[in-house]
């Protein structure tokens, strides 16, 4: 794997050092293994978890700077994309949440064999932990690959952003529609859209793109909604 994963993410114009490579090779291992016995991904095939979970998650760092920086990945299921993020960003700071226990056990393993010291992981729905004091407004980034409309997104990832931080949404080509649907999201939660990023996945024809939504004011005590309400009704 570490050598399709060297190879691939040189056509994405990445280049990963062997310590790296060691730590996606456990992490891949990990994955696998725990998946056949806990719904982890549907993706499990070498070539696809490199391409789409690795590369993925990673190509971030070619529009992105993270360095030196507070994140936190809402929705992280199966550590996608924390935990490869983290292990190129030594020197950033990463909170990884869920709301399902057994997957934040996953992850608690998987940064205690590869050796992570960059990540905490928290158990919690988005709903709650965004009125926690202690996360509330509290990260420069907030990253998102769930898969969730974006005015949902933006009610669970607004709140732990602090004025002037941005929120990043994984999502493929198709988002068009809804980023016009968020129109009144982002009025209400105090943030805009800056900027949007296109690529492909090597040697694929799958199309992903990075929304980039910047927070602008505080946000009103009374978001995020409670448990259920975003998804429920949208903004």
């Amino acid at each position: 794997m570490k050598e399709l994963l060297y190879n691939t993410a040189k056509k994405a114009g990445i280049n990963l050092d062997d310590i790296q490579l060691e730590k996606f090779q456990i992490y891949f291992d990990l994955l696998i293994e725990t998946n056949k016995i806990m719904n982890l991904t549907t993706i499990t095939e070498e070539q696809d978890v490199v391409n789409k979970h690795f590369i993925d998650s990673i190509a971030l760092v070619n529009y992105i700077n993270l360095s030196g920086r507070r994140v936190i990945d809402v929705g992280t299921g199966a550590g996608f994309p924390g935990i490869p993020l983290a292990i190129i960003y030594k020197d950033a700071d990463f909170t990884l949440m869920d709301s399902l226990n057994k997957r934040i056990k996953f992850l608690d393993r998987v940064i205690e064999e590869c050796k992570i010291g960059n990540i905490v992981t928290v158990h919690s729905r988005a709903e709650d932990l965004g009125h926690n004091e202690e996360y509330r407004e509290k990260y420069d980034y907030c990253l998102s690959r769930a898969v969730a409309n974006i005015s949902v997104l933006l009610e669970y990832c607004m709140p732990f952003i602090k004025v002037g931080g941005r929120f990043i949404s994984y999502k493929s080509e198709k988002a068009e529609d809804e980023i016009k649907q968020s129109v009144n999201a982002q009025k209400k939660l105090g943030c805009k859209l800056i900027k949007s990023y296109g690529f492909n996945l090597p040697e694929t024809d799958i199309s992903r793109k990075f929304y980039i939504f910047e927070k602008n004011k505080k946000l009103a005590k009374s978001y995020p909604r409670q448990a259920g309400k975003p998804k429920k009704s949208p903004l």
